[in-house]
C-alpha cells in the first residue's frame, strides 16, 4: 500500500518553471521547505525565479531546456540525482496555439505535440524510473487542461494535445500501482498567465479565472491526496458531463 508522500527535505521537479503555473509551483514547493528543480526556455524567467529562490534560503538547480529533447531531460534528470530524492515531479510546460483545424498551420501542430505530448513523455521517462528505484512515496502530476475533457473551435489541436494527456496518466497510474509512486492529471481552467499571449495578446482575463497561487495550493493538495484528477472548475464537469453522454448517444446502437 502506497504511504503518504511528505513532501519535506525532499525535491520538487518542475518543467515550464520560469513562469505562470510553473512558477508558482516552484515557489510553492520552496515554502514547503523542498528543494526545487526545473526548466525552461525563458533564461530571464530562470534569473528572476532563482533570485526568489536564493531570497527563500531554497536549495535550487535550473536550466535552460527544451522538455521536447530527451537529451536535455535526461541531463536534468542526472544534475537532480545529486539532490534530495524527487517527492513531486510536475510536468507541466505546455504551449498554446490558436486556429482552425484547416488553417492552423502544420508548424503549430508539430510544436504542439511536440511539448505538451512529447515533453511529457520525455519528463516521464527521464525522472519517474528513479523515483521508483528510491522507493519513498512520491507523485507524478502532468499539466493538462479542462481542455483533456471538451473542446471548442478554434482550439482543436491544443485540446488534442491534452486529450492525449487522459489516457496516458489514467495508464501510468495503472502502471505505477506496485510501487511508491501515483500519478495525477491537473486539469486547470482558466488561470491568469500569459499562455494565450502569442496567439491572442489582447485577450482580457475571463472572469472565472483564478491567479497561479491558487492553482498551486489545489495542485498540491491534489497531489498529496493521490487525486486521479485535479480539476481547479468544477462547472467543466457538467460540461464534460454533457458531452460524454452526447458521445454515448452518437456510438450507442439503435
Amino acid at each position: 500500500m502506497r504511504k503518504p508522500v511528505d513532501p519535506a527535505g525532499r525535491t520538487a521537479v518542475v518543467t515550464g518553471v520560469a513562469s505562470g503555473i510553473g512558477r508558482a509551483l516552484a515557489l510553492k514547493a520552496a515554502r514547503l521547505g523542498m528543494a526545487v528543480a526545473g526548466c525552461d526556455r525563458d533564461a530571464a524567467g530562470l534569473d528572476a525565479l532563482r533570485a526568489h529562490l536564493d531570497s527563500m534560503g531554497a536549495a535550487h538547480e535550473l536550466r535552460i531546456a527544451d522538455v521536447s529533447n530527451p537529451d536535455d531531460m535526461v541531463d536534468l534528470a542526472k544534475a537532480v540525482g545529486a539532490m534530495p530524492p524527487v517527492a513531486l515531479l510536475f510536468a507541466n510546460a505546455g504551449l498554446l496555439r490558436k486556429g482552425a483545424v484547416l488553417d492552423l498551420p502544420l508548424q503549430d501542430w508539430q510544436a504542439l505535440i511536440s511539448v505538451n505530448l512529447f515533453g511529457v513523455v520525455n519528463t516521464l521517462q527521464a525522472f519517474v524510473p528513479a523515483m521508483i528505484a528510491h522507493g519513498l512515496p512520491a507523485q507524478v502530476i502532468v499539466t493538462g487542461s479542462t481542455g483533456s475533457m471538451v473542446t471548442a473551435p478554434g482550439l482543436a489541436a491544443y485540446c488534442a494535445t491534452k486529450h492525449a494527456l487522459w489516457p496516458m496518466v489514467e495508464a501510468l497510474r495503472e502502471e505505477l500501482e506496485q510501487t511508491q509512486v501515483g500519478a495525477s492529471l491537473l486539469m486547470p481552467g482558466a488561470v491568469a498567465t500569459a499562455i494565450f499571449a502569442s496567439t491572442d495578446p489582447n485577450r482580457a482575463r475571463p472572469a472565472d479565472s483564478m491567479d497561479p497561487e491558487e492553482l498551486a495550493d489545489m495542485a498540491f493538495a491534489g497531489a498529496l491526496a493521490d487525486t486521479a484528477k485535479i480539476l481547479t472548475h468544477p462547472a467543466y464537469a457538467d460540461r464534460a458531463r454533457a458531452r460524454f453522454d452526447a458521445v454515448l448517444d452518437e456510438i450507442s446502437l439503435h
